[in-house]
């Protein structure tokens, strides 16, 4: 974009765009997710956890799409995959000698970040509304009300705090 429609964007949107500001404004073609483009270089890569990653595409159309609340959930809950939540309560069993490398790699990320979000008081997502919750709670997203006062998700594309500014601990 142009420097003239980023300040006029800045100044319709109160200096916060947003996936449900952009599509409003028929930025955003039918179908498409948009990610803030911040988002690897502001951590969020790094320390969300992977089912977050994962439906964060679909959690953009939704909101692109204008869905509400209960909309969002049914189309995150049509997409997710059977290995999108992973268990990390292993009961004691070591896990290193049942799974290969890449397997192990991803349940040691997985456990680190778990650490993490716990550490800052935040739960590790297990369902769908978890990662919703996650969202939100990390301030990635915010709950509001769409024109016929349903409850809604919106997405912030800028400014994007960096995560470490989030989980301090």
């Amino acid at each position: 974009m142009y420097s003239f429609q980023n300040d006029a964007l800045n100044f319709i949107m109160n200096g916060r765009v947003t996936v449900r500001g952009l599509s409003q404004l028929g930025l955003i073609p039918k179908g498409q997710c948009v990610i803030p483009n911040r988002f690897y270089e502001g951590g969020w890569g790094r320390w969300l956890p992977m089912p977050n990653i994962t439906l964060l595409p679909y959690f953009s159309v939704a909101i692109a799409s204008g869905f509400n609340w209960e909309e969002t959930v049914a189309l995150m809950e049509r997409r997710v995959k059977e290995n999108t939540f992973i268990n990390l309560d292993d009961n004691g069993v070591d896990r290193r000698n049942h799974e290969d490398d890449e397997v192990q790699s991803l349940y040691e990320r997985e456990a680190e970040i778990k650490r993490k979000l716990q550490a800052n008081g935040f739960l590790y997502p297990k369902s769908i509304l978890d990662v919703i919750d996650l969202y939100v709670a990390l301030g990635l997203a915010f709950k509001t009300e769409d024109q016929q006062g349903k409850w809604c998700l919106d997405m912030i594309i800028r400014p994007l705090r960096n995560i470490d500014e989030v989980l301090i601990n």
